[in-house]
This record gives C-alpha cells, sequence and structure tokens, in this order.
C-alpha cells in the first residue's frame, strides 16, 4: 500500500523532518499543526514517505480540504484505502476501514482536518482501537484534542532553507561565494582598543567581510516570514517580473502583501497568501475575529497583561480575551514564546496584517493605536519608578517591549499635541539605549524626540541627557560636547545640574583626563546637594528625579581615580556609595562597582578576592544585557586569571591562566565587534584589556597567545560568560 510523492522537489525542513519521522515511530497519532501555507501538508507528504518506506503496509494519503460534510468522512477514507479484502459492501464503519488495512503495519495521512477536527478525532481514535498496528498523521490547523495525541507545531523555514526554496522555484542561480584575498586578515578591527594584542602577528591587513546576502533573497524571505507558501508565491512574481524586478523590489513592495502573493498552483487554498488566511479566519468564531484584528495593533510580541488592556472593549469584555486568544492559539494564529521576560505571545506579520486589514473594516485603528499608546506609557511610568530596585527585570521586560515603545513612541511625536508625552518616554527608556546595548535605536528615538519636542523642561532635560551618554558610548565625544552646552543653555534654573555634571565628567573620561573626570563625577553623585528638582518620570532616584543615580556616578568616579593611579582615593569613594552591595535591585550601578573592587584588588595582588569581584560584576552585567559592559566584565575576569610577574605560583598554573585570559579577550573582543563600529568602551576598560593581553603574552608566548585569542573568538558570548564564571569548559 502506497500514496503519491510530491509533485514538486522538497527542499530543505532536514531537521523537522527528522523530527516528526522519529515522532511518528513512537507515537501512533501525531498532529502537524501550523498557519496555513507553514507548510503542514508537505512536511507530512515527506514523513509518510520514509516511514512507507519501512511500514509492511506503506501509507495512504487522504486529503479532507474539500470535504464538507462530516457524516461523509468514513466515505472518504474508506475510498482512499482501498476496498475491503473479504467484502466491498462492508459498509466503513471503523471496523471495516481498519479490515482494509494491512494488519503487519501501515500510516494512514489525514490531511486539512482543521474543519473537521471533532468527528475526525472521533474516527481517528475507533481506526487505532480496531487497528493495533495503525499509525496516523494528521495536519491541521489546530489540534484534534483526543488522549495520545502528539502535536508538532510546524514552524517557519529556517532563514537558509527559505532561500534555497526562492531559489528553486524561482529559478535563480546561487549567489558566488566571497572569500578574503590571500594573506589578508578576515577580522577587521584593528588600533589600541580593537588590536589582538601584544604578541600577535594578525591585525595587520583587513579585508571587508562578504556580504551574507549579496541578492536580498534572504531579507525578501525575512519579510515574508520564512513560510513556504508566501516563498512560493514570492517565486512566480520574480519569475514572471523583468529582469529589473529584484528581491530588493519585491521585498518593499511587501506593505500590501496580499495583493502580491497571489498567482500560485495547487489547491484553492495554496492560489493566494489571503485565501489561506481566509480559511483560518472563517474557522474562527466572532469574539476571536475581533481580537486577531485588534492584535494586529501590536507590531511585534506582547503579554496578557497588554492584550487585555489595549483589546478589550464592547463585545469582548476583558474576562473573554483569554478564552479568545486560547482560540486563536489552537488555530495556530498565535504563537507562544518563552522568554527571559516571561511568556510572550506573537503573531506572524502575515497574520497580523491580515487582521489589520479587518481591523480597518471596523473602523477601530485609531482607537486601538491610543489604547496601545496609553497602556505603554503607563508601562514606561512604571518603569522609572521602580528601575532602581529592579534593574534587571524591568531591563528585560522593557527589552521585549521594544518594538510596542517605538509603536508608542512615534505616535505621540506624530501628535504636536503629545510631543511632551514622547520625549518623556524617549527620556525615561535611557537604559535600554545606554544599558542594553540598543544605542543606534536610542539615537535614532532620541534625535526625533529632540526635533518634534522642542519646549524646554525636564523632558527635553532628560533627552539631552541621555542623548549625550549614548553618543559617549558610540565614540562620539564631539556630539556630546555640544549637546551638553544645548543643555546647560536651555536649563536657565540648574534644574539639571546633576545630569550636566555627570556628562561634562564623562567626556573628561572618555578624553583621559582622569582626575579632572573623577572630581565631575563626584559632585554628580551628590547632585540633590546642588540644586536638581525632583520630578515624576525621570531616570534617576526613587520617583523618577533629575539627579543621576548616584551610585553610577560614585563607581565611575572611582573607576576614574583608579585610571589616574589614586587607588586609595578610589576605594573612599567606593565607600561612600551607601547603598548595600547585596541589594538584588540595582545590577548595573552594582556591576560597576564591583569592576572598580576587583581593580582595586587585584593591584593589590589579591588574586582571589579580585576574582571573586570581577565575576560578580560579570554576572551583574550578563544579567543586565549590557553588552559592552559584559565585554569589559570579560577582560577583567582575563585580567584576574593572570598571575603578575614574581608572584609565587607554578608554571603550569601559570599557564592555564593565561589560557583562560587569551579565551577570554577573544571573546570580549567578538562581544564588542558584534555591537558594530561605533561601539566604544571607556579609556578605562582599554587600560584593563592591555595589561591582560601583556599577562597572557608573557605566559603563553605570542603565538600561543594569538591561536588561544581566535579560538576565543568563536566563543558565543552565553559560553564565554559561563566559562568566565567557572560554569564550562571550552
Amino acid at each position: 500500500m502506497s500514496g503519491g510523492v510530491t509533485e514538486t522537489t522538497f527542499v530543505g525542513r532536514h531537521a523537522e523532518t527528522e523530527q516528526v519521522t522519529r515522532l511518528v515511530r513512537r507515537a501512533r497519532l501525531v498532529t502537524l499543526t501550523g498557519p496555513g501555507g507553514v507548510g503542514k501538508t508537505r512536511l507530512a507528504h515527506r514523513v509518510a514517505e520514509m516511514i512507507g518506506a519501512e511500514t509492511p503496509g506503506g501509507f495512504r494519503i487522504v486529503d479532507l480540504s474539500s470535504l464538507t460534510d462530516p457524516h461523509e468522512l468514513p466515505r472518504v477514507v474508506a475510498a482512499a484505502l482501498g476496498p475491503a479484502p473479504d467484502d466491498e459492501s462492508l459498509p466503513p464503519v471503523p471496523e471495516a476501514l481498519a479490515a482494509r488495512l494491512d494488519p503487519r503495519g501501515s500510516l494512514l495521512v489525514l490531511d486539512t482536518c482543521e474543519h473537521l477536527a471533532e468527528p475526525v478525532a472521533r474516527l481517528t481514535v475507533a481506526l487505532l482501537g480496531a487497528a493495533p498496528r495503525l499509525r496516523v498523521l494528521v495536519t491541521s490547523r489546530r489540534p484534534l484534542g483526543p488522549p495520545g495525541e502528539h502535536v508538532y507545531p510546524v514552524p517557519p523555514m529556517r532563514t537558509e532553507d527559505a532561500v534555497a526554496l526562492l531559489r528553486d522555484r524561482a529559478a535563480i542561480a546561487p549567489a558566488p561565494a566571497s572569500f578574503p584575498a590571500p594573506g589578508l586578515d578576515p577580522d577587521p578591527g584593528s588600533g589600541q582598543d580593537q588590536g589582538t594584542g601584544p604578541g600577535s602577528s594578525q591585525g595587520t591587513g583587513s579585508t571587508p567581510d562578504p556580504d551574507p546576502d549579496p541578492d536580498g533573497l534572504a531579507a525578501l524571505c525575512e519579510r515574508l516570514d520564512r513560510i513556504p507558501l508566501a516563498v512560493e508565491l514570492a517565486a512566480v512574481r520574480l519569475r514572471a517580473a523583468s529582469p529589473a524586478f529584484s528581491p530588493a523590489l519585491l521585498a518593499r513592495s511587501l506593505d500590501d502583501r496580499y495583493a502580491v502573493l497571489t498567482g500560485g498552483g495547487g489547491p484553492v487554498r495554496h492560489q493566494s497568501m489571503r485565501a489561506a488566511m481566509g480559511r483560518s479566519h472563517e474557522l474562527c468564531g466572532p469574539v476571536e475575529r475581533l481580537l486577531w484584528a485588534r492584535l494586529s495593533v501590536f507590531p511585534a510580541g506582547f503579554d496578557l497583561e497588554a492584550a487585555e488592556r489595549v483589546c478589550a472593549g464592547g463585545p469582548l469584555p476583558t474576562g473573554a480575551v483569554l478564552d479568545a486568544l486560547t482560540g486563536l492559539a489552537d488555530q495556530s494564529l498565535v504563537r507562544r514564546e518563552e522568554h527571559p521576560a516571561g511568556a510572550r505571545l506573537r503573531m506572524l506579520d502575515t497574520v497580523r496584517e491580515f487582521g489589520a486589514e479587518w481591523l480597518l473594516r471596523l473602523g477601530e485603528t485609531g482607537d486601538l493605536r491610543g489604547h496601545h499608546r496609553d497602556h505603554y506609557l503607563r508601562l514606561a511610568g512604571r518603569c522609572a519608578a521602580e528601575w532602581p530596585e529592579r534593574q534587571a527585570e524591568w531591563a528585560g521586560r522593557m527589552r521585549a517591549e521594544r518594538h510596542n515603545l517605538r509603536a508608542a513612541l512615534d505616535l505621540c511625536l506624530a501628535d504636536p499635541a503629545r510631543s511632551r508625552a514622547g520625549a518623556a518616554l524617549a527620556g525615561s527608556l535611557w537604559f535600554l539605549w545606554i544599558c542594553c546595548g540598543l544605542p543606534d535605536e536610542g539615537r535614532h528615538c532620541l534625535d526625533a524626540a529632540l526635533r518634534m519636542h522642542a519646549e524646554p523642561g525636564p523632558e527635553r532635560f532628560r533627552v539631552l541627557w541621555a542623548r549625550s551618554w549614548v553618543a559617549l558610548r558610540q565614540g562620539d565625544p564631539q556630539t556630546a560636547g555640544r549637546l551638553l552646552d544645548l543643555l546647560r543653555a536651555e536649563d536657565r534654573e540648574g534644574h539639571a545640574t546633576g545630569h550636566a555634571l555627570q556628562i561634562e565628567g564623562l567626556v573628561a573620561l572618555v578624553r583621559r583626563e582622569f582626575a579632572r573626570a573623577a572630581r565631575l563625577l563626584g559632585r554628580a553623585a551628590d547632585g540633590r546637594a546642588t540644586g536638581d528638582a525632583e520630578g515624576p518620570g525621570g531616570p534617576g532616584g526613587r520617583g523618577g528625579g533629575m539627579s543621576p543615580e548616584p551610585p553610577a556616578c560614585h563607581a565611575l568616579a572611582a573607576l576614574s581615580l583608579l585610571a589616574a593611579g589614586r587607588v586609595g582615593e578610589a576605594a573612599e569613594t567606593l565607600a561612600r556609595d551607601r547603598r548595600p552591595r547585596d541589594d538584588p535591585g540595582g545590577e548595573w550601578s552594582h556591576a560597576q562597582t564591583e569592576y572598580a573592587l576587583a581593580w582595586i584588588e587585584r593591584i593589590g595582588n589579591r588574586g582571589r578576592t579580585a576574582a571573586r569581584h570581577a565575576r560578580t560584576a560579570l554576572a551583574g552585567a550578563w544579567r543586565l544585557g549590557d553588552p559592552l559592559l559584559t565585554a569589559a566584565c570579560l577582560e577583567l575576569v582575563a585580567w584576574t586569571a593572570t598571575t603578575p610577574p614574581g608572584a609565587a605560583g607554578k608554571a603550569e598554573a601559570e599557564a592555564a591562566g593565561g589560557r583562560v585570559a587569551a579565551g577570554l579577550l577573544g571573546a570580549a573582543r567578538a562581544a564588542r565587534d558584534s555591537q558594530g563600529a561605533r561601539a566604544a568602551g571607556w579609556p578605562v576598560d582599554a587600560m584593563i584589556r592591555r595589561w591582560a593581553e601583556a599577562e597572557a603574552v608573557r605566559v603563553l608566548g605570542g603565538a600561543g597567545f594569538d591561536t588561544r585569542f581566535t579560538e576565543g573568538m568563536a566563543f558565543d558570548l552565553a559560553f564565554a560568560v559561563d566559562y568566565a564564571l567557572g560554569e564550562k569548559n571550552p
């Protein structure tokens, strides 16, 4: 007994094919779920061919997409199975259907069952009971629900698989590979802060990294959500278009994807993306359709609280949102994703844009965008108030919400009457731009806020302060100095004196004026004594006042003193930081304080204590998600891993410490490179880096250092952090 094969080549999906095949071998009922067009049918056919080749009775595929009468289900299955061996007149009851199957074992594929889920579930349970060696593979946009069902959600394709599919269907030749010229170092960085080390022979030449997507196919596939049906429909467009119509042009036209993605062959439901989504829409109840439309206002993921606050109203009360969400998730229209900040929900862009069309038809687009904006303004206010005590928690949550926050900001800044609220939002998210690795996005948002809100006041002062700091983190002290002058010119009453002192101190730090930086940052740490106003919504202490966070200033002042060689004064400065060091909420400030303490201990040749402080700093930076501080702390751990010249110790231990140091320095270099050419650390980071490199080269030699450094550059950052904390070995 066998079934048909697919009409076109099967491209990609190797991991999914292997996973589903293993699942079918050990489970008798497996259901492939996913939104329309995600490739459930094609994957099921592929798995059936593989399982059928090793099953005595082979496989049969039953297409139920056009069946509307559930009473006809047994007869349709009977027709696919063929006549009964003894009596062809037997009615198609489960026992009679089972008699048509090979008793040694067979596979039955029931394709496209979402509109008949309950009758298919009943028939499947009966068939499995009547045929002990039968296995059933189902494709459906939602699970069937009987006991013993194993559900496999079919994900969108991997990017490389989607590109391969697009090339195959559009007959596009592979792009030529690009390799560095012989003798050139493929790693482009160089210079004091980017060098591979004192003993390195590398870094003398460079070549630009090859373009990973020279023909724009990967970007196009990402815009298509890597949904196979969408990719195949795009291939139809590319085949039919003139040679001048590039994948990049097609990607830009996808703002109206449902008008573009048409013209496919096969079943009606696969001839356009609108038909595929329309079928799912028909299967939803009225409340689920309404929620689908309203959820389209979220540009990215969201949590249950946001869905209830933004989408409830009218025929959809707050208490009904969870049930409606569950229904959409059952239809594979909403996906649950685990995130460090908690469970989140997401719709693919293809699903979201279909909902947006319906929201427009309902006339609710403007109201829902307003609800969305107001919710995220309130969320940002809560974050500003609670940030000092719950930094890592809020950093993770707001990083996850950054696309929603950006949408709220854009809506505020598009309305002159709400520009003040937009500026307050942009400024209150300073920690995202400065501490959480999003300086480019911060620069864009803060610049937009400055353009749209020109009225001097606390909101604009805060934006100027944050934008200055972003400029410094991107190695641009000139822009920071210009913004500092503007802040002081507009702040005639001195409400932002502490902010201005802090930025002036940081500019001095970047310019290596360490003594002046320490003096200015020390004054900023006592900002409440300088006349700074306390007001709601700011980035400072409790209640969001204008003062810079004193612990951050104390730590930066101490680092400046250490760079100037004034170790005793640095220790005294840290002692003035009255916040308990075991307070779990201040990860960012604590990490910088621990960094300074590790430096003090390392200079005093107290290696174990220095290493403990360095690892504590690294753990805090990693929890917060600050990539530059994490890289700096990796370098600090590397320095503490080395043994100072003249210290008692065995050569073997020194060599081990040198290998650890070189590997971590390589990992830190890769982390910095991943932040782009504009990312810049503080000069004190470069000092630690040079000292750590010098110690490691002394122990390993130049060639040994280079080898281990290169190995470290290949570390995943999470692995490098675990390695530095002593939790993993390479």
